[in-house]
């Protein structure tokens, strides 16, 4: 085996060297930075030195693991397979080493290695300096911030009538959306999300900044058109003069240049040289100065073709000339710039608004965590004490996926290094270092705000005069040569020819093949056409898996695609024929059959008045009443539309002419809803919706197994609402539940179904990839553009359009940012094309359904339409319509599988509850004594609460957060406390948690969230011999380092005056005995591990085992 880039790989591994390493697709660059990683290790004072930042919790997960691998097979000294493993058995070997010699211990103990992802180290920096990062305490940072956003936005419309400047902005913005106030939210929520990319520019003179970058973006266009055209610039200025002469119209004095004032004379030099198309043209004439007739005059016209010809054979010259119509034109007067300077002044008001949201609730988004780490490190004249420590602290950073870097990002690199190339020089033996590791052809995170040009400007930049030299290595270890060499092949024309990191473009690098070839060929390419294509492509593909899926060469195989929409008909056809397929996130978790049927049993619980909710309650399967059924109810009302059917289910009335099924199944519906009346309240949330479901027979309304794992995550959010306060809404409902999928099929199959996105830094023996052909949906007119500008010489700057309603070839800075993103787009649809075959080991097999054919005489060859510019297989389209096999349309073709109309029925209900059942008995039911007063009470009831959403959160805070205490102090006024009362209990319950949370030894066990099956406040229903019983278990989970699951129940009590506390906790002991060992015999039906039992009390921070009944 031949590794080419052997000596690229060695050094790297100089410690005293900054590299960017480029690196394509399957070529170890993560292993390459784990062997970085573990030299350094080998060569610093202090592991923390070295921080390796990746961008996912998987990734750091991952590095975290091999690193550990590495050192462990050093310690036990297990044998190694290729000189790759005795580079990083060495490296691992000198690790350890220095580990011992300082103490480090990394052998038992990897907490000091300093592998953190991004969001992770910037939370780190936050809590380090929490007023300077504006947080004040420890947000705690959440992945849905939508509800945030528009309560900022409610915020600035208060500001409406105010005396502030901006007031009168916000008026014209309003104006401009016709007082549509919805729809000015939508707006400004959206530019909340995306406010990483325009806050640091909107703070201070905003109007201006936007003028300076659309100066910035002509001047460099023309700049490089002018170096392009520098070898001609004689002779096309002689031309020009001798044109615009003819025409009437003045001649400059020399070659245009490269300044925003010559953009209209640049315009018309474009026009001369092509065409309307955007090609060279041809011929001139009259019309373009150039007449016929005399001797000069065919000079001329032969002078311009020859030159036309010599221009022709400079790559990509035609397409710059023609994005000059495209250069911005600014109208200071226009009402589309008028609306952006009223946005640039309302902007930095509504981040201050976002602020405000985020003091008030306690919670941040995961941009605020990067902006404010960014403070807390303070600006470049002005290092913040944090950034001081932290400059004596970290001394070498890696940076793995950095063609994934946002600004911010790239900002806090830059932040960190700031004057390491002053201390490289006063210390050349003990120099700091910079690696990065990426791959710009991998870069499809556009939409997460990723900017290739920002890794293109480290390569070529680095940061702070610390500038990396670039290694590129070439090695595929992944794919056979067959799939490199076709890759290679194909994407060399479909990448951009050279880099531009104004533009984001990335040229492609050429892989080579350490596997050889595969006995088969390794890409197949299949067009279908026809009225029936994709679902002969569908069945096309599902022939294929049914024939192959038995080799034992093709262990993983993976079918990808663009969007979930592209996939939906190989899923419905892998499910129709019962073929195991593991998927991840491609079904929206609102569709499956079981969310529908508890949503709907949702809205009739939260409004009875909803009719709808209430027909689809009884079209559900457990009742599934028939079409006449259905008019029989509706026809009880003489007015239907104010017909109660929820009041007519609880009444037990049945209407007159029901069938004797469908009278059965009603009545038996209403007597559900009374059981859930009777227990309105009295029940935990999750608790009353899951028994009712239960009663109703839901578990039994499903054909697969699957989506009683999607009724699980339902009831979960319940769980949540309720800690959260929300109590039962559907419209909070609806906003979870739109942003999560559905539980897979088979986790455990060969086959997995996902998205190319998904894919990415995955790896399969069998890659397919359908509907190439088929395109996103196309860009409208969006109200507002905006994007990134990355100017030659570093600066950055932010542009910001508004529609003008103008036609798209008119030069405005609005159509100049639309292009720019069609072009973008274009671009990272190439670059997604390429991440999914590059997935491919031993086998890609692409298919497309084309236009065309219609008049194609039968036993010839169609002529197929080429793909539109926005489909993942117009980049490579000139290879496919070679190669490809196509295939002729198949008459009939089987059609897809649609969803079905027949009524699904529920056919053995359960036995419907009796609500004379005693099911109120309150004994052991988890409610405190009698002999406690109201405030003791009401007081242990808060604790509960705040312990409860404690143990919720992932990283336990040290002490009470603000948001839990104003939470607290809240819930303690509706009870009825106030004045010194109030403060009193608040003392109580801050003290109670605060206690809890200092209890290093069970306090913090107790709520930690790396306990499995864990639930707190986890309310259950038993059978008491004979008598039903309902329960609320404070605290329960499953110790993974022991297997017990502990039954933990919350206790505010304390000794009084003159008792001991070991008569206080026998006396507690013989008190709840009774109740624990109901919660015992309850806890053993969760699973099949020793219950142990326990009271805490919070009071005291003490926890007592009740050993008896283990």
């Amino acid at each position: 085996m031949i590794i080419v880039d052997a000596h690229e790989r060695e050094q790297a591994l100089d410690v005293s060297r900054s590299f960017c390493v480029t690196a394509p697709a399957g070529s170890g660059k993560t292993e390459l930075l784990i062997q970085r990683l573990l030299a350094l290790l080998a060569r610093v004072q202090r592991p923390e030195q070295v921080l390796a930042i990746t961008f996912t919790r998987k990734a750091a997960a991952e590095m975290r693991e091999r690193v550990l691998q590495a050192l462990e097979a050093a310690q036990q000294d297990l044998p190694i397979d290729g000189d790759h493993q005795r580079v990083t058995r060495e490296l691992a070997v000198a690790a350890l080493a220095r580990s011992e010699a300082e103490g480090w211990q990394l052998g038992r103990d990897i907490s000091r290695l300093n592998i953190k992802t991004i969001d992770s180290f910037c939370a780190g920096l936050t809590r380090q300096m929490p007023i300077l990062s504006r947080f004040g305490g420890q947000a705690q940072a959440v992945d849905d911030a939508l509800p945030l956003y528009r309560e900022a936005v409610t915020e600035l419309y208060t500001l409406v009538g105010s005396q502030l400047p901006q007031a009168a902005d916000i008026d014209e913005l309003l104006l401009h959306f016709d007082n549509n106030w919805d729809r000015l939210s939508e707006l400004l929520v959206t530019m909340l999300a995306k406010r990483d990319q325009w806050q640091h520019d909107m703070a201070m003179q905003a109007e201006d900044a936007l003028r300076q970058t659309v100066e910035s973006v002509i001047s460099e266009a023309l700049g490089e058109l002018s170096v392009l055209l520098d070898p001609w610039q004689d002779e096309l200025l002689d031309l020009f003069c001798y044109a615009r002469q003819n025409l009437g119209e003045s001649v400059p004095d020399e070659f245009p240049s490269a300044s925003a004032g010559s953009i209209e004379l640049w315009r018309d030099l474009g026009q001369m040289l092509l065409t309307q198309g955007g090609s060279f043209r041809k011929s001139v004439n009259r019309n373009n100065g150039f007449p016929t007739g005399s001797d000069e005059a065919q000079e001329r016209k032969a002078h311009f073709k020859d030159l036309v010809a010599r221009l022709e054979q400079s790559p990509e010259l035609a397409a710059e000339l023609a994005a000059l119509a495209w250069l911005p034109r600014m109208d200071n007067h226009s009402e589309a710039w008028q609306l952006v300077v009223h946005l640039s002044h309302v902007l930095p008001l509504l981040a201050a608004c976002l602020l405000l949201v985020f003091e008030r609730r306690g919670v941040v988004d995961h941009s605020q965590v990067a902006l404010s780490a960014l403070e807390a490190l303070g600006e470049d004249d002005a290092p913040t004490e944090l950034a001081l420590r932290l400059d004596y602290t970290i001394e070498h950073i890696l940076v793995d996926e950095f063609q994934d870097t946002a600004i911010n990002q790239y900002r806090l690199v830059g932040r960190l290094t700031r004057g390491w190339a002053e201390h490289n020089a006063a210390n050349p033996e003990n120099a700091r270092t910079v690696f990065i590791v990426g791959d710009g052809m991998q870069s499809i995170y556009g939409f997460r705000n990723a900017n290739v040009g920002l890794f293109l400007k480290a390569r070529e930049e680095g940061f702070n005069g610390v500038v990396p030299e670039t290694l590129a290595l070439s090695c595929n270890f992944r794919s056979e040569q067959g799939v490199v060499d076709w890759v290679n092949q194909t994407f060399k024309s479909a990448f951009p020819s050279e880099d531009n990191v104004r533009r984001g473009r990335v040229s492609f690098t050429p892989a080579v093949a350490v596997k050889d070839p595969g006995s088969e060929p390794a890409v197949s390419l299949h067009a279908f056409w026809g009225e029936q294509a994709r679902e002969q492509e569908a069945q096309w593909l599902l022939a294929q898996l049914q024939d192959k899926m038995t080799d034992p060469q093709l262990q993983s195989v993976a079918i990808l695609g663009r969007s979930r929409g592209q996939l939906a008909p190989i899923l419905q056809l892998l499910r129709q024929h019962k073929i195991p397929f593991a998927s991840q996130e491609m079904d929206a978790l609102a569709g499956s059959p079981a969310i529908i049927d508890l949503m709907t049993l949702c809205r009739v619980l939260i409004n009875p008045a909803d009719r709808v909710a209430a027909f689809a309650l009884l079209r559900a399967p457990w009742c599934a009443l028939s079409l006449a059924d259905m008019r029989q109810v509706a026809a009880v009302s003489s007015q239907p539309r104010y017909q109660n059917l929820y009041q007519l289910l609880i009444s037990g009335e049945l209407p007159q002419g029901l069938s004797d099924e469908g009278a059965r199944r009603m009545a038996r519906v209403g007597q559900c809803l009374r059981w859930a009346e009777h227990k309105r309240d009295r029940l935990a949330l999750r608790v009353w919706i899951e028994q009712l479901w239960l009663h109703l027979g839901g578990p039994g309304c499903f054909s697969e197994v699957r989506f009683l794992a999607d009724a699980e995550r339902f009831l979960g959010l319940l769980q949540l609402a309720e800690a959260e306060g929300v109590g039962l809404d559907a419209d909070w409902l609806e906003h979870r539940i739109g942003r999560l999928y559905a539980s897979g099929d088979d986790p455990d199959a060969r086959l997995q179904v996902m998205t190319l996105h998904k894919a990415k830094g995955l790896e399969f023996d069998w890659v397919l990839i359908p509907a190439l052909a088929q395109a996103t949906r196309g860009d409208g007119r969006d109200i507002l553009l905006w994007d990134e500008h990355n100017s030659s010489q570093g600066e950055r700057g932010f542009l910001l359009a508004a529609d003008d309603h103008s036609d798209d070839k008119t030069p405005g800075l609005y159509n100049y940012l639309k292009m720019q993103r069609r072009e973008k787009s274009r671009l990272e649809t190439t670059r997604l094309l390429y991440v999914g075959a590059t997935r491919a080991i031993k086998r890609l097999t692409l298919s497309a359904c084309l236009g065309g054919g219609e008049e194609c005489p039968e036993g010839e060859l169609p002529q197929l339409k080429p793909p539109g510019d926005a489909a993942l297989l117009a980049p490579i389209w000139p290879t496919f319509q070679r190669q490809m096999k196509v295939h002729q349309p198949v008459v009939p073709v089987q059609a897809l599988p649609a969803g079905s109309n027949t009524l699904l029925r529920l056919v053995s209900p359960p036995v419907a509850p009796e609500t004379a059942l005693q099911v109120d008995a309150i004994e052991g039911a988890n409610i405190p004594a009698p002999a406690l007063n109201w405030a003791d009470r009401q007081v242990g009831t808060v604790v509960h609460e705040l312990l409860e959403a404690l143990s919720l959160q992932q990283n336990l805070p040290g002490e009470l957060p603000v948001s839990l205490r104003q939470r607290a102090e809240d819930e303690l006024r509706s009870l009825g406390f106030a004045d010194q009362s109030l403060v009193a209990a608040i003392e109580r319950v801050t003290s109670a948690v605060q206690r809890t949370l200092e209890d290093q030894g069970r306090g913090r066990w107790l709520l930690s969230s790396t306990h499995v099956q864990a639930h707190s406040e986890l309310a259950m229903t038993m059978n008491d011999g004979g008598t039903v019983r309902d329960i609320v278990i404070d605290r329960t989970f499953v110790d993974t380092t022991t297997g017990v699951r502990w039954v933990v129940d919350y206790k505010s009590s304390e000794p009084g005056p003159g008792v001991s506390r070991a008569e206080f906790l026998r006396e507690e002991t013989e008190r709840y005995r009774g109740q624990l060992q109901r919660y015992r015999d309850a806890a053993t039906t969760l699973g099949p591990e020793p219950v142990h039992c326990a009271l805490y009390f919070t009071g005291l921070g003490l926890f007592h085992e009740l050993e008896d009944l283990a």
